[in-house]
């Protein structure tokens, strides 16, 4: 029995040991093989134009920093991206609102253009159908000047 628990003593250590002994550069060695040689031709050709070296004659850490510097640029390349899209997005955003409240604005002038023209035409009629009933009165009143000459006439 304590030998079971001594024998997990000493390989539990030896677990958390390697997980803490990780290589960072692991995630570039699975992609691109121990050795780095696995890369694509971009690189490389990328690799022969800042260094005036081939990348098979070149020394494994110069082909890690390389790469490191490599990985690092196109992590920046992508923030700067997303930055860009989403100021992009942020102005076309504040434009489609500068566009509603032009629209708003241009919706309440032509409502109040309308609002004002009814009035007007309301005033309009009013002040018609006052001279309509003025005329109207005014005739009635020709009218019966008209009954009462007639009547003193015929007498």
């Amino acid at each position: 029995m304590i030998r079971y628990v001594l024998i997990i003593l000493l390989i539990l250590p030896s677990f958390s040991l390697s997980a803490l002994a990780r290589d960072p550069d692991a995630k570039l060695k699975s992609e691109y093989g121990n050795d780095l040689t696995h890369v694509p031709f971009f690189l490389r050709y990328s690799f022969l134009k800042t260094y005036n070296k081939d990348w098979y004659n070149s020394l494994y850490t110069e082909r890690l920093d390389f790469l490191r510097d490599y990985e690092t640029n196109v992590a920046a390349q992508k923030a700067r991206d997303k930055a860009e899209a989403a100021q992009a997005a942020a102005e076309q955003k504040n434009r489609e609102n500068e566009q509603k409240m032009i629209l708003a604005k241009e919706k309440a002038r032509k409502k109040a253009e309308l609002d004002e023209e009814k009035d007007e035409q309301k005033a309009a009629d009013l002040r018609q159908k006052s001279l309509d009933q003025m005329v109207a009165a005014q005739n009635k009143s020709l009218a019966a000047m008209e009954r009462e000459m007639l009547q003193q006439e015929h007498r």
